[in-house]
């Protein structure tokens, strides 16, 4: 016998106001469709069983008679209903690519694009190609959403510790020339970092094809942050004292390796051994990445005055202000700059424009709160 209370059992058991009974019909109409898609499904499972539980968003998995784990999933909500059905599962794939249906590109996707550009790069999709009219689009897998849900939170923490910079760094390279103009999009309207870092990628690489990347959508881009930074469209810089200043070093440089490229030859006098060098964590003491080693601290008892004035490392010295030249820019340019007076002297001006656009754009913003008030 089945009274009009049942279907709210459960929820009366957790609630000291359960709701309305329904009439009889109604619940019997409800039991009844469900009792139907059940004698559809399959009765009697056994084996090792993944079960999705839609209304509790969790799967379920046994192994025999044995839980083995529970995950909590994304189902469908109404009128994108998840489908039911059962079937025999003979791979698992790690990580897939989803491409979007055509209808959720259509009402959902390309709306989304026409308000923010750097919506695609923000849910980490691409498109792959164009179908019936439409772009065809998919979403990659990856860390993606980690990085940037990881930007967020820090960027929650610096409202209580102002000190705090919050910086991306991205790779410019063979797979993501065609969408990193997108990704910029995203951090200059969405993501909205104190700092925006996009850098060459240079040999090794695990895939050499990576290396091979069109130089001059790098400088376009460069040239873009250039601007958007004097124009403080883009905030760029870091904090403290000397925050534009270091903003200018970083800018400035990057449209410099941007002209070494194109160009082919050196754009400044490089101080590598003299005014920095790396020390790798087997001891390995070299004043550029992209030439052999030097020496050891090792066999120096790791004395770093006595190996940095070896002739060894005089020989480096003298080797990089012939006129090597590279794109590195911890190698060459962070430690070479501010030796070149011409390019201080323009970095200068530049920290100088930075400093007016955020002064004007700072007092831009309080006029508007206060013409709101």
């Amino acid at each position: 016998m089945v009274r009009p209370v049942t279907r709210w059992l459960s929820a009366a058991a957790r609630s000291a106001k359960p709701p309305q009974p329904q009439p009889i019909s109604s619940t019997s109409a409800f039991l009844a469709v469900n009792l139907e898609r059940m004698r559809w499904l399959q009765q009697e499972a056994k084996g090792n069983l993944i079960v999705v539980n839609i209304p509790e968003f969790m799967m379920h998995v046994y192994e025999g008679n044995k839980k083995a784990f529970d995950i909590v999933v994304v189902v469908g909500k109404e009128g994108h209903n998840t489908m039911m059905f059962n079937g025999d599962l003979n791979q698992v794939v790690f990580c897939p690519y989803w491409n979007v249906p055509p209808s959720i590109v259509k009402n959902e996707i390309l709306p989304a694009m026409q308000k923010n550009p750097g919506y695609l790069a923000k849910e980490n999709m691409e498109i792959t190609g164009n179908e019936g009219g439409l772009p065809s689009i998919r979403q990659k897998p990856g860390s993606w959403d980690i990085a940037i849900d990881t930007a967020r939170k820090l960027k929650a923490i610096k409202k209580e510790k102002p000190q705090l910079d919050i910086q991306t760094c991205t790779w410019f390279m063979n797979s993501n020339q065609d969408r990193i103009f997108e990704w910029y999009n995203f951090l200059k309207h969405d993501l909205k970092p104190d700092k925006v870092n996009i850098n060459y990628i240079r040999p090794p690489s695990a895939d050499p094809i990576e290396l091979q990347f069109d130089h001059k959508r790098y400088q376009e881009l460069s040239q873009m942050i250039l601007d958007d930074t004097k124009n403080a469209v883009l905030k760029n810089s870091y904090g403290g004292t000397s925050g534009f200043f270091k903003a200018a070093v970083d800018l400035y440089m990057h449209d410099l390796i941007a002209k070494t490229k194109e160009e082919n030859k050196a754009q400044l006098k490089c101080y590598a051994g003299s005014a920095g060098a790396v020390i790798y964590d087997n001891g390995v003491l070299s004043s550029c990445e992209n030439k052999a080693d030097v020496l050891n601290l090792r066999d120096y008892d790791w004395n770093f005055q006595a190996a940095w004035n070896t002739d060894l490392m005089k020989a480096r010295r003298k080797e990089a202000g012939a006129g090597c030249y590279c794109t590195h820019e911890s190698n060459c340019y962070y430690p070479s700059l501010p030796f070149n007076p011409g390019h201080l002297i323009k970095i200068k001006k530049l920290e100088g424009q930075m400093k007016k656009a955020a002064k004007e754009m700072s007092f831009a913003a309080a006029k508007e709160v206060a013409l709101k008030a």
